[in-house]
């Protein structure tokens, strides 16, 4: 056990290191999925079953972790624990299962791009359940740790920012009366009056939100690859809608993901 859990704090140091060679090389590669697609990233399938793929691995990963830890006595049950997998099951299952079933259009993602979501998407899951499940202090979470302040104020963002992040699909998937329709449309109501990735913020919060619940270095990490990977995007499609809206769209000067800052 020791020898996996010095495995462990490596991988995490390890992706620690990646994430910040991902956001150096986002700003100079755009991931081609949605409205920055090409076929210049190889074979290409529709974006619902990549999302899905993509997914669900870190959705499935974290409930066999769970199980294990469960079955073979690893660690005794713990409500707290129990509580932050819940939170963290949850997302996944929207992200895996229904957010792609409500897709509109018929957008395309690269399977080298999903085989790639697919890796980071099973390490994170590892870091995750790992920490929980495996390696964390047999007393790091009591029960009086749901009246702790990390635990109510991370719970708080991470609710809030899982409702933008819901909210703002929601309004994005609106704007496409058909499910055939592959047209792009400028988002114009809520947030996305001062936010041009209001989606991004939103899921960007539930993760801040979840390392301050968890206050584990795995969900700091995460909050980390987060930012490597979605303040880039947020750049990407800011740039896409000005070219496709032009003076329409920067004549808004919205930010691109975080109020007042970028």
């Amino acid at each position: 056990m020791e020898t996996l859990e010095l495995a462990y704090w490596y991988l995490l140091l390890g992706m620690s290191i990646l994430a910040v060679g991902v956001f150096i090389g986002l700003q100079f590669v755009t991931a081609p999925y949605g409205m920055t697609h090409n076929n210049r990233w190889g074979v290409s399938i529709n974006s619902k079953w990549g999302w899905f793929w993509m997914e669900i691995p870190v959705f499935l990963t974290m409930g066999v972790l769970y199980y294990l830890s469960m079955h073979y006595g690893i660690k005794p049950f713990n409500w707290v624990t129990f509580a932050i997998f819940v939170f963290f099951e949850v997302h996944y299952f929207q992200r895996s299962i229904l957010f792609p079933a409500m897709m509109r259009g018929q957008s395309k993602m690269p399977i080298s791009l999903i085989l790639t979501g697919f890796t980071f998407n099973v390490m994170n899951a590892v870091m995750q359940g790992g920490w929980l499940f495996y390696f964390s202090p047999d007393d790091y979470y009591p029960i009086e740790w749901f009246w702790s302040p990390q635990f109510i104020i991370g719970s708080i963002i991470f609710l809030g920012g899982m409702i933008i992040n819901l909210q703002s699909d929601k309004i994005i998937r609106s704007l496409r009366t058909e499910r055939t329709d592959n047209n792009y449309y400028l988002p114009d109501r809520w947030l996305f009056k001062h936010i041009n990735s209001a989606n991004y913020f939103g899921e960007l919060l539930e993760w801040i939100g979840f390392a301050i619940l968890s206050w584990s270095i795995s969900g700091f990490v995460f909050v980390l690859w987060s930012f490597a990977n979605i303040v880039p995007r947020a750049k990407a499609v800011y740039e896409r809608y000005s070219q496709f809206f032009g003076e329409e769209f920067t004549s808004k000067k919205r930010w691109k993901i975080f109020p007042y800052i970028y």
